[in-house]
């Protein structure tokens, strides 16, 4: 029995190898890694319907983060842009982080966040603009998780601190990137890769000012890292191995936004995958304060060209 998977094995390599052969042009396409965040069971202890809400840090009247429960629709199964509001939730500890951007998930339910002041600094704590905010997955408390270096505290020339989160379903790592200390002339982000068992950081890329982040498997079958400069269009990405160390030399870059959308000048504030198509969200940054609703977005959508091994714009709205 051995023998004979063995020998099919081998048969569907060489038949393989001699496909690739015959059709140089055909490749595997970039794709997503297999979702594994899990909603909070906090959200049913509280009574609501999991499929009907979604946790928001954009709620213009509200500080921090909240949970938004929608009306639901007959004949839909989940709400859309254009689903009414039933009713906001915030725990006490919430709003106590000031304004805070980013949100991600990991396998357990639990929440990480980070902040991100708005129009002026009254709400937020310089000295907490490198801390990564936790939820835990069963009561809703939000506490402080873990308390980043800082290569310089923020200044009215650069008055953020960390940017963007994300967590990587394959090997269950967070990665999360700071600009603190980074000026006009000078790009002092660091990338950081975080056990979140251990809260020790596995690895980083420094000196880069990094937005957004993601997770992805490339056309060799390898899991990367996605990220955007917070400077440029730009978008790079980087070969993470199952033992969260990056593989730098491995770096490459995979497109820009540059001349593309709007405005022609969008930064990439959220990288993901769509089964194998690549989504974008681009928004203006220049590091300094604005109201969210200063900074429109668009969705840029991305696919994988095999022959001439890169990406292509599908479309962007």
């Amino acid at each position: 029995m051995m023998k004979y998977s063995l020998c099919t094995i081998k048969w569907w390599t060489v038949l393989l190898v001699l496909w690739l052969f015959i059709f140089p042009n055909i490749g595997f396409a970039q794709r997503e890694i297999k979702p594994c965040q899990q909603e909070p069971a906090f959200i049913k202890t509280l009574g609501y319907d999991p499929l009907w809400t979604a946790l928001s840090t954009s709620e213009k009247t509200y500080i921090g983060i909240s949970l938004i429960a929608f009306e639901k629709k007959v004949g839909q199964s989940a709400p859309t842009a254009q689903t009414p509001k039933l009713e906001i939730y915030q725990h006490p500890s919430w709003k106590t982080a000031g304004y805070l951007s980013t949100i991600s998930f990991d396998r357990f339910g639990n929440v990480y966040t980070v902040p991100a002041p708005l129009i002026s600094m009254l709400y937020n704590r310089t000295e907490k603009l490198n801390t990564i905010y936790k939820i835990d997955a069963n009561n809703g408390e939000m506490n402080e998780w873990i308390n980043l270096p800082f290569v310089a505290k923020p200044s009215s020339q650069n008055p953020y601190g960390l940017l963007g989160i994300n967590y990587d379903c394959q090997d269950h790592f967070l990665v999360a990137s700071t600009v603190s200390g980074s000026d006009r002339y000078n790009e002092r982000g660091i990338i950081y890769l975080i056990n979140p068992t251990t809260k020790k950081m596995t690895d980083s890329i420094k000196n880069f000012d990094a937005m957004g982040l993601g997770f992805g498997i490339d056309e060799l079958n390898k899991k990367r890292l996605y990220y955007g400069s917070a400077r440029s269009g730009n978008i790079f990405s980087v070969v993470v191995n199952q033992k969260g160390k990056i593989e730098k030399k491995t770096i490459r870059k995979e497109l820009s936004l540059e001349g593309y959308g709007p405005r022609g000048d969008d930064k990439a504030r959220k990288i993901k995958f769509n089964g194998n198509q690549l989504l974008v969200n681009g928004t203006a940054f220049n590091y300094n304060l604005q109201a969210a609703s200063e900074k429109p977005e668009t969705l840029y959508t991305f696919t994988w060209l095999a022959k001439e091994k890169k990406w292509g714009l599908i479309n962007y709205n």
